[in-house]
């Protein structure tokens, strides 16, 4: 006789199914289903940061998380690796557990140092709605390359963190976050084979083209404004999205962003965001951001082909922990032990002015290939 109710989860009891199938299946069989946390902190200060995030994917049986670390010129870092199978009521991973204690209102991080010296009891309390993105698919050549939901939120973080140098206090820190889940390229792209789960085979993708795209959570005098935009190599715009969420709840939909991007010569680091944003209500937005940390290495983090088997996010690995430490090298350089090694994409946390009003903000400016307009090749 099975077990059929093995297959069961404790939110199989609320009545929030999209499926005719336990919240343990996906509705796609495809690889890349994936549904994640990310979590960041910024000390206004400069002083240090923090990012995080725990993912299931469940058509790898696996779940991935990492912690990062960021003082001074070094980045600490921490990735976890577990069978999902092993318990998929829990949000963590290693030394590494989210809860939300309330839903939208108030999220807890810890970090044991068991496998590493990263540390943290961490309490985020949101400051504003979650803006929820438009749906994002892409379908190049007819293969579905994204299908995916995300919503972001701010919000501030009280606790305390450690590197290994001593706890640093964590006193009402910036802090974004946001929830994804469905498909996306770069994550649960190699496939369990029938043998040895240890053996993957990697799903290749035809060659991208050029492009910008920048994303902004930023927040000044209460207000959350929340936008994307991506342009093309000839600056042709390709997408806009966003909304300006007023203290009061009221919500103004972004319709238009102009951006320029002053680059550090010779990298593709920047060192200010100029953005002109027009609102649904005929009111417009001029956005300064400057970085305020160093911009996360998130190779660190199993992004871009992370960890020390080059798998990337979502691969099957069983129990895997991990740590090492990185060194920005100016202008553009981060190294392990003094070899170089790919940052991947850019996130990092800013300081803003909003038609002269300053705020703080999480601005990741992504790029890929020969940008002209911006100058670089």
């Amino acid at each position: 006789m099975t077990h059929r109710h093995h297959a069961l989860a404790a939110a199989d009891e609320a009545l929030l199914h999209q499926t005719p199938w336990p919240v343990r299946h996906a509705a796609s069989s495809d690889v890349r289903f994936f549904d994640r946390y990310w979590l960041c902190a910024a000390d206004p200060a400069g002083s240090a940061g923090l990012i995080a995030g725990v993912a299931f994917y469940k058509n790898t049986g696996s779940c991935d998380g990492y912690v990062a670390i960021q003082a001074g010129d070094r980045q600490h870092n921490a990735r976890f690796a577990r069978a999902l199978d092993s318990d998929v009521e829990r949000m963590g991973v290693g030394d590494l557990d989210v809860r939300v204690a309330e839903p939208f209102e108030r999220i807890e991080l810890v970090v044991r140092p068991e496998h590493s010296p990263l540390a943290a009891e961490l309490t985020w309390t949101s400051a504003s709605a979650p803006h929820l993105e438009a749906h994002h698919f892409d379908a190049p050549a007819g293969r579905v390359l994204q299908d995916m939901t995300r919503y972001d939120q701010v919000g501030r973080w009280n606790g305390w963190i450690d590197h290994g140098g001593g706890r640093i206090a964590v006193e009402d820190w910036w802090g974004a976050r946001d929830h994804s889940w469905g498909l996306r390229p770069g994550v649960g792209g190699f496939e369990r084979s029938q043998g040895d789960p240890s053996t993957q085979a990697q799903m290749p993708t035809a060659p991208r083209a050029a492009m910008l795209h920048l994303v902004l959570f930023g927040e000044v005098d209460g207000r959350f404004l929340a936008l994307q935009y991506r342009e093309d190599a000839d600056g042709h715009r390709l997408a806009t999205d966003g909304e300006l969420i007023e203290p009061t709840g009221v919500r103004i939909p972004v319709i238009d962003v102009e951006a320029e991007v002053d680059f550090v010569a010779g990298s593709r680091a920047y060192s200010e965001v100029r953005l002109a944003v027009g609102l649904a209500d005929g009111g417009a937005l001029k956005v300064t951001a400057r970085p305020r940390l160093h911009a996360w290495a998130y190779s660190g983090t199993g992004y871009d082909g992370g960890y020390l088997d080059r798998r990337g996010l979502g691969a099957w690995r069983g129990e895997v922990a991990e740590h090492d430490v990185y060194t920005f090298v100016p202008p553009d350089d981060v190294q392990q032990d003094g070899v170089s090694v790919p940052p991947g994409h850019r996130e990092q946390p800013v300081t803003l002015t909003v038609d002269g009003r300053p705020g703080m903000g999480h601005l990741p400016v992504i790029t890929r290939g020969a940008l002209p307009r911006h100058g670089l090749a």
